[in-house]
């Protein structure tokens, strides 16, 4: 699995970004440092980046580090000064707005390579990946609303705009165009307090499914959904394990692989500058695991949807 991911990122980027040049001259990984806007202990984004960081550390036998809720441009300069000064040559931002602050540093720090996340700033010495979550909400929303019995489903999201969300719509109302979509802007990835207070309205308004979208407070939900009898999808990681028979699937980012993976471009002096999208074709963005409550026919069912999709690219 490792060496076709490998393959399939090089491919990603020998086609993205050819144009642009190589980091470095000896190109070889030292140390890795990742900076978080939120937490290693969120169970979804910050620690599926930091599994990622210690999968670094573990196949390359070098020295990581982390810091944690960084959302300040001064944070941010101190930490990468003091990252230099440990021999850092490789910085992970996990966060949208850690690519502003890369921007404005860049200049000073040549010798290191930035890698942030789900922004489209980039320059010599930083790279932007996105993630094109369209299919994988898609299908996550055509088994919600397969799997709905009441046609009310809840989405809790840290966006006030439904862009990012636009498969799962699209997907459940393939299915079923009279589902009822509950929409609840949070405000943020990490309020648990407002997402949970959203998710008991919803309750209340007679969902029986439920997407809880934000890195900090999807976990409290789906054990909360859990208690309440309500179905869930997960988010980033596989959250089978969680509530077995109410997670319906989960929308799973390969986050450690991607790590992993560009630790290895970088110490094989591939990696470049530039911006990587990366989605359901080239396998890092997929559905997890079924849950136990899922019927082998609608798995079968939306298996060969995928699997159309993935020869044809029509759904």
């Amino acid at each position: 699995m490792r060496e076709k991911i490998l393959l399939l990122l090089i491919g990603v980027l020998t086609s993205l970004l050819g144009g642009c040049n190589l980091l470095t001259e000896d190109g070889e990984l030292e140390n890795v440092g990742l900076i978080l806007e939120g937490t290693i202990h969120d169970e979804t984004w910050g620690h599926s980046a930091y599994s990622g960081l210690l999968e670094i550390k573990d196949t390359f036998n070098v020295s990581v580090m982390f810091e944690e809720n960084v959302t300040e441009a001064r944070q941010l300069e101190k930490i990468v000064s003091d990252f230099d000064r440990q021999g850092v040559n490789l910085i992970f931002g996990q966060g949208e707005g850690l690519g502003q602050y890369f921007d404005q540093i860049k200049e000073y720090y040549p010798h290191i390579q930035f890698v942030y996340f789900d922004g489209t700033a980039y320059d010599s010495n930083i790279t932007a990946v996105q993630f094109d979550h369209y299919d994988s909400y898609y299908y996550a929303g055509m088994l919600a609303a397969e799997m709905t019995r009441k046609n009310q489903i809840g989405i809790l999201s840290p966006y006030a705009e439904t862009t990012t969300l636009e498969g799962f719509f699209e997907g459940a109302r393939t299915v079923n165009p009279q589902v009822r979509i509950h929409y609840k802007t949070i405000g943020s990835g990490y309020d648990q307090q407002q997402a949970m207070k959203h998710y008991q309205e919803m309750v209340q308004k007679g969902i029986d499914v439920v997407f809880p979208a934000g890195e900090g407070f999807n976990t409290p939900i789906i054990h909360q959904a859990k208690k309440d009898g309500i179905s869930a999808i997960g988010y980033i990681n596989d959250q089978y394990e969680l509530a077995k028979n109410n997670v319906l699937t989960s929308t799973v980012i390969e986050m450690e692989e991607i790590y992993r993976e560009i630790a290895q471009l970088l110490d094989d002096r591939n990696l470049t500058s530039g911006i990587i999208r990366l989605g359901f074709e080239n396998q890092y963005v997929h559905l997890g695991t079924y849950g136990d409550h899922v019927p082998p026919s609608v798995r079968n069912w939306l298996d060969q949807k995928m699997e159309a999709y993935s020869k044809t690219n029509e759904k």
